[in-house]
């Protein structure tokens, strides 16, 4: 048996699109031991079905269907969550793509927020 079948490596995966589609496919690949980058181009993942109230054709409550799965994605240790960035570039070749992605400022250290607020209160750009 040839030894680099032996090994076994997994890659990573770029998801681009942080819709439902994008998070189950981000969980069902990272699941899978694939390290995941997941880019989104709005500051946060949930796509259309965010703003749905019920879903087709059961009515479903939405929200109660994406949210274990948004926190999920959020807490998952294979998944890089690349929210309010895009994609620029790809080179490469099917199983060796080389990517740029381009991230946009967002003037919050997101590393250092809490949520508390405090920094909307000396911003001073009004929404």
């Amino acid at each position: 048996m040839d030894s680099q079948a032996e090994k076994k490596t997994v890659g990573s995966v770029l998801v681009v699109g942080g819709g439902i589609a994008g998070i189950q496919a981000s969980l069902d690949l990272a699941d899978s031991g694939f390290k995941v980058y997941l880019v989104e181009s709005s500051p946060s993942i949930g796509g259309t079905m965010a703003q749905l109230d019920k879903t087709f054709p059961t009515n479903d409550c939405s929200m109660c269907i994406l949210s274990p799965k948004v926190v999920e994605c959020a807490r998952h240790l294979n998944i890089n969550l690349m929210t309010w960035s895009e994609l620029e570039e790809v080179k490469g070749e099917a199983g060796n793509f080389h990517v740029r992605i381009r991230h946009k400022p967002r003037f919050v250290n997101e590393q250092k927020c809490t949520g508390c607020a405090e920094c909307t209160r000396v911003c001073p750009i009004e929404v």
